[in-house]
């Protein structure tokens, strides 16, 4: 079954379109599948999380996964919209049909909106001459209508970093929640540092909190600065593009080839810490880098940019550089 590819509107921007977003939410579910799957589709009991990557589709899906409920198998396709587009009900009924065809099973779609904006309403009708077709039936989730405090008050620290997007949220209520986290995940450093970084994301898009709590929680978040440079991800970025920059910096002599290399891990790295903290900024981080190749003036920006308090001055400072 061949299918195009879904074209985006070329009018909205691909950052503020929300893919760094999708890729939050896709993120909190690995490795804790189990209770992440149960709070959005109540019941459920996760199988395993089918690998999409190698099926023949051209098709964009984010998270499916085998699931049981009711006693029954299922097909579970997540799919996450930070900013709803005409054509979502149709898009989610090609992965639907898919799905369905390669699993032979039946195949629960879901829509999750993590901030306010227009959502495809169930179901699609397909109609001819004024007589029904086809009827899709699926489900959308807007996590600014769910409450916080719910959450809060039965501990389900693995939905916490969404706790910004959702109604009932302040600076109180996220530094308790911030409490926790340390607590949950306590001597995995790394995974800590994961979660307070999408929490920091999603703060910053979602509207629903104050802006001086929001503000206050920033603060707090600069203090885990530090865990994101311990990344696993990040230090394999910046191995393998110094690793890269030395082997063609051979002809140019080996002094000449590991500063090359110590270069381009910093770049790697100036944009991994702008994607994490302030997404909008990242295709401005990768133009106004990559022409700057001294060791030391890298690690003055990245230092710089680490403490920068807020987005505006990451973006102050990004476009002081020289592109």
């Amino acid at each position: 079954m061949n299918m195009p590819k879904r074209k985006r509107k070329s009018s909205v921007q691909p950052l503020e379109q929300g893919q760094p977003y999708d890729n939050v939410l896709k993120s909190l579910f690995e490795g804790q599948e189990r209770q992440m799957i149960a709070y959005f589709l109540v019941g459920a009991e996760y199988v395993e999380t089918l690998n999409i990557e190698v099926l023949r589709t051209s098709l964009r899906v984010d998270q499916v996964y085998k699931i049981r409920l009711d006693d029954e198998t299922n097909v579970l396709d997540l799919e996450f919209q930070a900013s709803g587009e005409t054509d979502d009900a149709e898009r989610l009924l090609e992965y639907h049909a898919y799905f369905h065809r390669k699993y032979k099973c039946p195949v629960i779609s879901v829509i999750v909106y993590p901030f306010p904006t227009t959502v495809a309403i169930s179901p699609l009708r397909e109609m001819r001459r004024g007589r029904e077709v086809l009827v899709f039936h699926f489900q959308t989730i807007k996590l600014w209508e769910w409450n916080a405090e719910d959450f809060v008050r039965t501990h389900a620290v693995p939905m916490y970093a969404l706790l910004p997007t959702m109604a009932g949220a302040n600076a109180g209520m996220l530094h308790k929640a911030l409490d926790e986290m340390v607590e949950y995940y306590q001597g995995s450093d790394i995974k800590l540092a994961r979660e307070i970084r999408w929490l920091g994301i999603m703060l910053r898009r979602a509207k629903i909190m104050p802006i001086a709590d929001k503000q206050e929680i920033e603060e707090r978040l600069t203090m885990f600065d530090d865990l994101m440079e311990r990344d696993p991800k990040m230090r394999k970025i910046r191995a393998e593009s110094e690793a890269r920059g030395r082997a063609e910096g051979e002809a140019l002599g080996k002094a000449e080839g590991e500063a090359l290399g110590k270069a381009e891990g910093l770049q790697e790295a100036v944009v991994t810490i702008v994607e994490g903290r302030y997404p909008p900024l990242a295709d401005l981080a990768r133009q106004k880098v990559r022409r700057i190749t001294t060791p030391d003036a890298l690690s003055i920006i990245l230092k710089s940019l680490a403490a920068a308090p807020d987005e505006n001055a990451a973006r102050t400072l990004l476009e002081l550089l020289v592109a």
